[in-house]
């Protein structure tokens, strides 16, 4: 079911300032998280969604030429706010059926294979907790991410926040990868997160870059990254970024797959040529931010 993404918005944040317009985004976010969606459907309405507000947004700023007096007549309190409401009710009700579909097609359609949903009526999210099992060390399971769902797969993307240019944003809940740049616009990758980084810290610094990192088993401790050691095949992938407290850092995999998903190994994961591209254009000292 296609959903016009753009024309919702477009009435839902007619009027308002930049904090009314990010309210209505996330909520939006947060119904699709929070519908019966598949997987694939979800990151399909997320992707969608997130190039309607991209296009939004760019038109904000075209028009960021207007006068203050212009600015305060749209959002004075003799506006009617109905043409809004309106708006953001019709935004909701379109999900919601895009849901309800999704939801009773593969159950009700003869030959259709139901996926993504389990059995109860629990919702499915974006990133669910289910842990995903990795390839065996030693086998490639490719190093691109050209089979995960589009909104997982690198690209450029909208993006405002107070973080500093240059700087990592990581998203845990949602599984993305934020490079930060300037103009409210970012670098995003898909990634995997192991359960021991869920939680815990949400400021470092990068203070170590390996290429072909492999683990070293150090008796009872904690595994650690060996570099130098690795190859395709190798669960850490081509490359590493230490962080500034133990067992945290951001690496590659040989499980492409597993990227999206919650993940039995290592702690923060990208495919091996979102790893190498943000390895090229980050350097020691980078600051990190995690999110949830």
């Amino acid at each position: 079911m296609d959903v016009d993404y753009y024309s919702l918005l477009t009435k839902a944040v007619e009027g308002k300032d930049a904090s009314a317009r990010d309210e209505i985004y996330r909520d939006a976010y947060g119904l699709i998280r929070k519908s019966r969606l598949t997987r694939e459907a979800a990151a399909s309405h997320a992707a969608a969604l997130e190039d309607a507000i991209r296009r939004i947004e760019d038109q904000f700023v075209a028009d960021g030429a207007r006068s203050a007096a212009e600015i305060n007549e749209v959002l004075s309190t003799n506006r009617s706010w109905k043409p809004i409401a309106y708006g953001t009710a019709a935004l909701v009700a379109v999900i919601a059926a895009a849901a309800s579909l999704y939801g009773y097609v593969p159950s009700k359609v003869p030959g259709v294979a139901r996926t993504g949903v389990t059995a109860s009526s629990k919702a499915v999210r974006v990133g669910d907790d289910v842990v995903v099992a990795d390839l065996k060390p030693g086998v490639d399971g490719g190093s691109t991410g050209e089979g995960l769902p589009f909104a997982l797969q690198r690209q450029v993307v909208f993006y405002r926040t107070t973080v500093v240019p240059g700087s990592i944003v990581i998203d845990r809940e949602n599984r993305f990868l934020y490079l930060i740049d300037s103009n409210n616009s970012a670098r995003r990758y898909g990634i995997g997160v192991a359960q021991e980084c869920l939680r815990g810290g949400s400021f470092f610094h990068i203070i170590n870059k390996m290429e072909w990192p492999d683990w070293k088993t150090s008796g009872a401790s904690t595994d650690a990254p060996l570099a130098s050691a690795g190859q395709p095949g190798s669960p850490l992938g081509a490359r590493a970024l230490l962080l500034d407290k133990p067992g945290v850092l951001i690496h590659g995999t040989n499980s492409p797959k597993t990227i999206g998903h919650l993940v039995a190994s290592g702690c923060i994961r990208l495919v091996n040529e979102d790893v190498e591209d943000l390895y090229r254009r980050v350097s020691l000292e980078t600051r990190v931010v995690f999110v949830s």
